[in-house]
């Protein structure tokens, strides 16, 4: 049974087209009325019915922008179209709008309205049948693609030596493998994947990826872009479906204009490293390999903007420091600081000088750093997720170590702690500190001076100073606060400005917080005291 919607702001002829036909006998049953457009429209999305007669003179809306209306949020529903004036204009915005039948009231007759109504119900097959044909063809294309980006995936996901043959299958028969090359593009975004929350991270990974997708849509016949982990550190670019002459080219123009967006809209810094342009199902296996290798150069030399055939990657050789970590454990646990540092700057060194792949530096990372939680324990040495994950966001040699030389700083302030209840590192922090009172001062600047990371130099300074560390900052801010105020040279703003807080509101609170009483009252209080003098 077909739902009919009947709409006209005329209540006799609303009542005379219910009463004209049976409308059961049509194969029809009259869902609801409406008497203006607006009333139709909600009914309609309410109710979704399959057919409605509808006038075109109704006030608040009129019926053809009630059928534009429909028209565009249900293409299923058909309109059947009545007036009092024959117009052909009108008739033909109906029929623009795909309206079944546009009928004069003057004319109406059962018999015209059932055959309006049969050809309304043929046309309601026949849309529910290309909706049904156009929603499986569009779960047939997603399911396409999903296979498709599955391959592509595979292609920098799998490992060494996994068969590729049915990855390759999979996109020869998309036509890739006719003609293709791919790029390994590593970022470097205004903040780490260790630093801050990752949903800011991903955000900006999310509008890098939206510029690069713009950029490779203007330069390639077709591409594909695609971030392998949730480290927001790099992308790939599978681009296919032009000659081979323009490979070289159109990727400079990628690089060059990726590199220009990103850093005015995303403050990013991409590198792009791409490989030669392949054809033939057989070439897979040798674009993977140089993919790897361009990883690896980016890895070892943090150099981006080259085409493989262009690099020299030297031998890897193996770093050597398979029992560096249990060893480091036994002089953590002795408390030997001379050994512990002897072992250290031999990672580090190692690391520096010898080519090596990434995975072996990872290892070693994590290594060291669960020994030195074994060996020191919790409370000294507390495990954090964040230092886990900055492991396994260490994109680079140079990345490594630092972080190694961070790691062995971290190892000697908590010794020297351990030993005399002070460490030399935290104190040069709190000097830091006093020595740039006007500046903005963030933990991660005090961490990047004395090179440790933040989270171990909050929990080292409270442990000896019995203070958080930014605490520590806007108490010794509020002290030159104080000495500003006496001097009696400077307004409040002022004093708020040169010690670099945001805004004089900020200024005062925090100056409450710390002394009990806002700037002003401070002022007037050294004022009522000289006049008592």
């Amino acid at each position: 049974m077909y739902q009919v919607l009947l709409a006209d702001d005329e209540p006799i002829i609303l009542s005379g087209i219910k009463f004209l036909i049976d409308w059961e006998k049509c194969g029809c049953q009259i869902a609801a009325t409406a008497r203006n457009g607006q009333q139709a429209l909600e009914r309609i999305r309410a109710l979704h019915p399959d057919i409605v007669v509808c006038d075109i003179a109704m006030p608040v809306m009129t019926g053809t922008e009630l059928l534009q209306t429909v028209a565009a949020e249900s293409p299923g529903t058909v309109f059947i179209m009545l007036t009092n004036h024959p117009d052909f204009d009108l008739a033909r915005q109906s029929l623009r709008f795909a309206a079944v039948d546009y009928l004069l009231k003057s004319q109406l007759t059962a018999e015209t309205l059932e055959q309006a109504l049969a050809r309304a119900c043929a046309e309601r097959d026949r849309r529910a049948k290309l909706a049904q044909a156009q929603l499986v063809d569009s779960y047939l294309a997603e399911s396409s693609r999903q296979i498709l980006d599955s391959a592509i995936l595979r292609v920098v996901q799998a490992p060494a030596g996994a068969s590729m043959q049915e990855t390759a299958a999979v996109l020869a028969q998309h036509h890739i493998l006719d003609g293709w090359g791919m790029a390994y593009i590593p970022l470097n975004f205004p903040i780490s994947p260790a630093e801050g929350d990752s949903q800011q991270l991903r955000q900006l990974f999310n509008w890098e990826l939206e510029v690069a997708d713009k950029l490779a849509e203007t330069l390639f016949s077709q591409h594909s872009l695609f971030c392998p982990d949730e480290q927001y550190q790099s992308m790939f670019l599978l681009s296919w479906g032009f000659a081979r002459a323009d490979w070289h080219d159109k990727m400079l123009q990628f690089a060059t204009k990726l590199s220009s967006a990103s850093a005015t809209i995303v403050r990013a810094t991409p590198r792009v490293l791409a490989t030669e342009f392949f054809s033939g199902e057989g070439q897979l296996e040798e674009c993977r390999r140089q993919l790897f290798s361009l990883r690896d150069y980016f890895y070892l030399t943090s150099q981006g903007r080259v085409f493989f055939q262009d690099l020299t990657l030297p031998a890897f050789q193996p770093l050597g420091l398979a029992g560096l970590p249990q060893r480091l454990a036994a002089e953590l646990r002795a408390k030997n600081a001379a050994g512990v540092s002897s072992l250290m700057e031999r990672a580090i060194a190692r690391v520096r000088d010898t080519p090596h792949e990434k995975s072996q530096a990872l290892w070693l990372c994590g290594e060291i750093y669960s020994a030195a939680q074994e060996a020191l324990g919790a409370e000294r040495f507390p495990s954090s997720p964040r230092r886990l994950r900055e492991i396994e966001s260490l994109a680079t040699r140079g990345h490594v170590v630092h972080w190694l030389e961070q790691l062995l700083n971290e190892l000697t302030a908590c010794l020297e702690q351990y030993a005399s209840g002070k460490s030399a590192l935290i104190e040069k922090a709190r000097q830091y500190v006093i020595d740039n009172v006007d500046k903005r001062i963030m933990l991660q600047d005090a961490a990047d001076y004395v090179c440790i990371s933040p989270g171990y130099l909050s929990a080292l300074f409270k442990k000896q100073y019995g203070v958080n560390f930014v605490d520590y900052i806007n108490q010794v801010k509020m002290e030159r606060a104080c000495e500003l105020i006496r001097e009696g040279r400077y307004k409040i703003y002022e004093i708020a400005d040169r010690l670099s807080f945001e805004n004089a509101y900020y200024f005062s609170r925090v100056f409450k917080r710390h002394t009990g009483m806002t700037p002003t009252e401070y002022q007037k209080n050294l004022r009522g005291d000289r006049h008592v003098e």
